[in-house]
C-alpha cells in the first residue's frame, strides 16, 4: 500500500493495478509499451482477464503484438517523439507502426534478450520533478 501511495506522488493520474500471469513476461515493460498518451503496444496474453478488461476501459488505443514479437520483447522498446526503437526481428509490429506513420529504428538485441531485456533496459531516464 505504501508503494501505491508513493507512485501517486509523481502526478495526477489514475493507477491501474496489473496482474501478470505469464512467467516469460515478468515485468510490465516486457509486455506493455506506451507510444504516446493515447496509444500503446501490448501483449494481452501476459495479463489476467480482469487486467485486460480494466486496461481496455481507459481510452488508450491498445495495439496487440504477435506472440513472436512479444517473445522478442518488442514491448521493451522506446518511443521518442514519432520514432520507435525496437529490437530487430519484430517485423509484424514494425509494419503496424509504419502503417500508422511511426518511424521505426531497429537495434540488434540478441545478447540482451538472453538476459531477459531489450532496448528499454539500456536507457537511463532522467526526470525533472
Amino acid at each position: 500500500q505504501r508503494r501505491v501511495h508513493g507512485v501517486s506522488l509523481l502526478g495526477d493520474f489514475e493507477l491501474i493495478r496489473c496482474r501478470l500471469i505469464n512467467d516469460r513476461f515478468y515485468h510490465f515493460d516486457t509486455c506493455f509499451m506506451a507510444l504516446d498518451q493515447s496509444t500503446a503496444l501490448w501483449y494481452p496474453q501476459a495479463f489476467d482477464e480482469d487486467t485486460q478488461q480494466e486496461m481496455k476501459r481507459h481510452g488508450v488505443e491498445l495495439i496487440p503484438v504477435s506472440q513472436s514479437d512479444a517473445d522478442n520483447f518488442v514491448c521493451n522498446g522506446i518511443a521518442v517523439g514519432d520514432t520507435v526503437i525496437l529490437p530487430s526481428g519484430c517485423d509484424s509490429t514494425k509494419l503496424i507502426l509504419e502503417e500508422r506513420n511511426w518511424k521505426v529504428k531497429e537495434c540488434e538485441m540478441s545478447e540482451f534478450l538472453k538476459a531477459g531485456g531489450a532496448c528499454q533496459c539500456l536507457v537511463m531516464k532522467l526526470w525533472d520533478f
